[in-house]
């Protein structure tokens, strides 16, 4: 039987701690543990709940239950790989009285680790630039280690995915996404809709020349080693200008380093922002073996932001979510990703500009 001190972390249906894991909490960390959920909102369907002890406190993850129980171990065994190492900002996984990290219950996975203090940086292009190197020495000190865990030069997953992505997005004339926008034209009065028409209209702008470039991209070998793909904005904790803590590493796999950098940079900075030569230019110092190219930095963010752009839709359309909600972490999302639109087609613009004959 679960002890009242969970009693908390039952107040709704996706907060519910089964008996087991509370069990597990009591045996692994003393039966005073007291529950909190801190997010039961994240695309992925994870839930986050607080524990606290005397002593410590610790963040219990709830993973949806993966097709794979493999994939799960092994992102296990790469954080573990980096704490061991000595990185302080990746949270340490606990282990469950049975000797492992990850545990199967009620249909879904659960991790324990280590509570890391700090706060994400609340908007885009509100980091500043302490907090962006301290950014930039994190994932190139990450990679170092990543790199003795593992190396390989291959083509890249991450890279590959956002070319045929975008081909698949652009191929779509007929699809669920195109009825939709047809039914924004009724929201006559709605500025939610006319965002979403301008977004699908400049995403479909900049998308189709980024297709041969990414093609030939995709198609290189690169080195590639462990990187945590979702390296985004919420994932970075910060305390004043330090970064105190990494966290999810639910996306992590063997790619392309960039990614990370893509991620990070590109949700702390707007598109335009010069700062990216600053946060690029402190990566390759602390790892001067980088073969990482701004070029190819920017390329890779401008197909991000336009594939993100379209997969918005292609969501909104299918009903996964709800484009009226507005109050939420996702329609922040869609109003983000919009406005690296208009900074990109912003910078094309400036681009001609310089380059045309006076």
């Amino acid at each position: 039987m679960a002890n009242q001190a969970f009693l908390a972390a039952r107040d709704s249906k996706s907060s519910v701690i089964p008996d087991r894991i509370a069990n597990q909490l009591h045996m692994t960390l003393g039966p005073e543990s007291r529950v909190s959920v801190v997010s039961d909102h994240g695309l992925s369907t994870a839930v986050v709940y607080r524990v606290e002890t005397h002593k410590s406190m610790y963040a219990l993850k709830r993973w949806p239950m993966m097709a794979d129980r493999s994939q799960l171990t092994d992102r296990h065994r790469f954080q573990q790989f980096l704490s061991d190492a000595g990185d302080t900002r990746v949270p340490r996984l606990q282990t469950w009285n049975h000797g492992e990290t990850c545990l199967e219950s009620d249909g879904c996975f659960w991790e324990l680790a280590e509570w890391k203090a700090g706060k994400p940086i609340e908007r885009v292009g509100d980091v500043s630039d302490r907090q962006l190197l301290e950014c930039a020495s994190a994932f190139a000190s990450l990679h170092q280690h990543s790199q003795n865990l593992h190396r390989s030069v291959q083509l890249a997953p991450g890279l590959l995915q956002r070319h045929l992505g975008l081909q698949r997005a652009l191929g779509q004339p007929d699809s669920k996404r195109k009825q939709f926008l047809h039914s924004l034209q009724a929201e006559s009065h709605s500025p939610e809709a006319d965002l979403l028409r301008d977004m699908s209209s400049r995403a479909l702008r900049i998308a189709p020349r980024l297709v041969e470039p990414m093609r030939r991209l995709s198609a290189l070998p690169v080195t590639c080693y462990w990187v945590l793909r979702d390296a985004w904005r919420e994932h970075l904790l910060y305390r004043g200008d330090q970064l105190t803590g990494i966290i999810d590493f639910g996306a992590a796999r063997i790619d392309w380093p960039g990614l990370d950098l893509v991620r990070s940079f590109g949700t702390l900075l707007l598109s335009n922002d010069p700062r990216w030569s600053l946060g690029l230019g402190h990566y390759t110092e602390q790892s001067p073996e980088s073969s990482i190219e701004p070029k190819t930095i920017q390329l890779v963010h401008r197909a991000s932001v336009s594939l993100s752009a379209l997969q918005w839709l292609d969501w909104f359309a299918s009903g996964q979510f709800d484009w009226r909600s507005t109050a939420g972490g996702p329609w922040k999302r869609v109003v983000e990703i919009y406005r690296q639109l208009l900074e990109i087609e912003k910078g094309d613009e400036e681009t001609f500009r310089s380059s045309s004959p006076s």
